[in-house]
C-alpha cells in the first residue's frame, strides 16, 4: 500500500544575515526523501533592509537569500500563523507570498490574499488538510486568522481523511507545558483532529498519544539565527533582545525534533522522533555526547505531560529568570528601568491572558 511520507518541524527563522552554512548532507538527503514537509516560517522573508517595521517587539525578519535553505531541505509547506509572521506589516507579507510561490512552496494559516488559514493536499487517493492558529501576541496579527472557538475544527475533518493542526503556543524557553496547551490539545482530538503539532517555545516539549492520535506540544526550533543585530531599535527592544539571546545559548534552545508520519487511507504511523542540533543557524545530526543528555531530557518532558505536573512549568520558568534574566539585568544597569516596569506589567497580564485563552477554545 503506498503511503504519504511526511516531515514536521518546528520554528523557522534564518535570519537578516546571509546564511553561509552548508545543510548537514546526511539530514537533508532524509528530508529531501519525503513527499511532504512542512515546518512554521516564524517571519517575512523580504529582498532588502525593511523600511517599516513593528516595533511593539522584536521584529524578525529573513534576507531573501536564505530561502535557499527551504529548497535544500525540501520544505513544501510552511505554517505562517505565528507573532511575528506580520512584523514588516502588509509589504513584508505580500513579498513572502511572492517568494513562496515562485519556490513553489505553499503557505498556510492565514486568512491574507492567497493565503488560506486551511489548506489540504491529496496524495496516493488520501487527502490531508492542515490548518493552524497562533496563540502568542495574537493582538498583532489577530486579523489574519480565525481563534479555535470560530474556526470549527470538525467541520474542518469532514474535507479530509486526516486533519493536522498546528498551534503556535507555549511558554518562552520553556521546556514543560501548560495546563492550557494540554486540555486544549486533547480538546482538538475530541473535536476530530487526527494530529497536533506545536511550536513558539523555541526549544523542545513532550509529547503523548491521546485517544490513539499524537500531540507534540513543541519541536522547537529547526533554522534559527538568535543573534542579530538591534543596536539602532528603541530601548525596550534591546532589552528583550539581549534577554533572548542569552537565553538561546541554553543546550535545550539548540536542540529541536522532527516528525516523521505515514499515512494510509485508514491510519497514520509515527516512524521517528529524531533530534537535531544547531550550532549556529541550520540543523544538523545530534552529537553523540549529547544523546544522554537528550535522552534524559524528553523522559522528563515526557513524564511531566503524562502526569500532567503544571507546577512544573512554573519552577521552570522562576529557573529561568534566577539562572539566566537576572544575572544579565545585573550586569546591563541600563536595563534595570525596562525590568522592574515589565516584571510588575506582566505579573498580572499573565493571569488575564491565561484567562481569555481557555475562554477562546471553551466557547
Amino acid at each position: 500500500m503506498t503511503m504519504i511520507d511526511c516531515i514536521f518541524t518546528g520554528d523557522i527563522m534564518p535570519g537578516a544575515r546571509v546564511i553561509e552554512e552548508t545543510p548537514d548532507p546526511g539530514l537533508q538527503a532524509q528530508f529531501r526523501k519525503a513527499d511532504l514537509v512542512v515546518g512554521n516560517l516564524e517571519c517575512p522573508v523580504v529582498s532588502a533592509a525593511p523600511k517599516a517595521m513593528d516595533l511593539r517587539k522584536i521584529p524578525l525578519w529573513s534576507h531573501e537569500l536564505n530561502a535557499r535553505v527551504l529548497d535544500s531541505f525540501g520544505f513544501t509547506h510552511v505554517g505562517l500563523n505565528n507573532n511575528h509572521i506580520f512584523d514588516l506589516f502588509e509589504p513584508g507579507l505580500d513579498e513572502t507570498m511572492r517568494l513562496l510561490h515562485d519556490r513553489g512552496i505553499r503557505g498556510f494559516g492565514i486568512e491574507y490574499k492567497g493565503f488560506s488559514q486551511y489548506c489540504h493536499t491529496t496524495m496516493h487517493g488520501v487527502t490531508l488538510g492542515m490548518a493552524a492558529v497562533n496563540w502568542v501576541e495574537a493582538r498583532f496579527s489577530g486579523h489574519l486568522f480565525k481563534d479555535l472557538a470560530q474556526l470549527h475544527v470538525g467541520s474542518l475533518k469532514k474535507k479530509c481523511d486526516f486533519l493536522i493542526m498546528f498551534l503556535h503556543w507555549g511558554d518562552d524557553h520553556n521546556i514543560f507545558v501548560n495546563r492550557d496547551q494540554q486540555e486544549a490539545g486533547r480538546w482538538l482530538i475530541d473535536q476530530g483532529a487526527d494530529l497536533v503539532i506545536g511550536h513558539h517555545p523555541h526549544v523542545p516539549q513532550g509529547y503523548e498519544v491521546y485517544k490513539g492520535k499524537y500531540i507534540f506540544y513543541s519541536l522547537g526550533n529547526f533554522i534559527f539565527t538568535p543573534r542579530e543585530e538591534y543596536e539602532d531599535l528603541p530601548y525596550d527592544i534591546r532589552y528583550e533582545d539581549g534577554r533572548e539571546n542569552v537565553l538561546f545559548q541554553r543546550a535545550e534552545c539548540k536542540i529541536g525534533l522532527y516528525v516523521r508520519v505515514l499515512f494510509d487511507s485508514a491510519s497514520y504511523r509515527v516512524v521517528d522522533i529524531r533530534p537535531v542540533y544547531r550550532t549556529g543557524t541550520l540543523p544538523a545530526a545530534l552529537p553523540g555526547e549529547l544523546q544522554f543528555f537528550v535522552d534524559e531530557l524528553m523522559e522528563r518532558m515526557n513524564d511531566q505531560v503524562r502526569q500532567s505536573i503544571y507546577e512544573w512549568n512554573e519552577t521552570e520558568r522562576r529557573k529561568i529568570l534566577a539562572r539566566y534574566t537576572l544575572p544579565f539585568i545585573l550586569k546591563h544597569p541600563v536595563f534595570w528601568p525596562v525590568f522592574f516596569k515589565k516584571a510588575s506589567i506582566e505579573k498580572v497580564s499573565g493571569f488575564v491572558s491565561q484567562g481569555r485563552i481557555v475562554s477562546r477554545w471553551k466557547k
